[in-house]
Parts: structure tokens; sequence; C-alpha cells
């Protein structure tokens, strides 16, 4: 069960992984990182950033889902 569940969300929320991500740019605009330092926190952000347009297509999916199964009813202009 707990295997299901990190394959839905693989490293916790999104808020919490856009932030981690923002605080990585930060570091790196910031400056005084050395080459390593500055690959490794790039290979890091580009691992959140994939877990986020991952996050992002699931929750589109699940939109799109939810929209297909809604009644469509044309609007009237009260006229009736």
């Amino acid at each position: 069960m707990k295997k299901a569940k990190e394959q839905e969300e693989p490293s916790g929320h999104f808020d919490e992984q856009l932030e981690n991500l923002r605080s990585i740019v930060e570091k790196m605009e910031h400056g005084g990182l050395s080459l390593d330092e500055n690959l490794k926190l790039f290979e890091e952000g580009i691992a959140i950033s994939r877990r986020l347009f991952d996050m992002l297509n699931r929750a589109e999916g699940k939109v799109e889902e939810l929209l297909s199964t809604m009644e469509r009813v044309p609007f009237s202009r009260g006229e009736d």
C-alpha cells in the first residue's frame, strides 16, 4: 500500500517541491559556488522539475477525467 502511495506522490507535496526548486535557483543566482556545487544543485533542480511536471500532468489528467464525466447542459437565457 505504501509503495502505491509513493508512486502517486514520489517526494512530497507540490508546494514543498516548488519551494525546494526556488531555493536551489536562489543559491545558484547568488553565486559564490564552485562548479561542482553548481552542477550538483542543477542536477537536483532538474530532478525536482521533473517531479513537478509529473504532478502537474497527473493533476491535469484528473481534471480532464472529472470534466469528461460531467453532463453537458446548454445554458438557458432565462427566457423559459
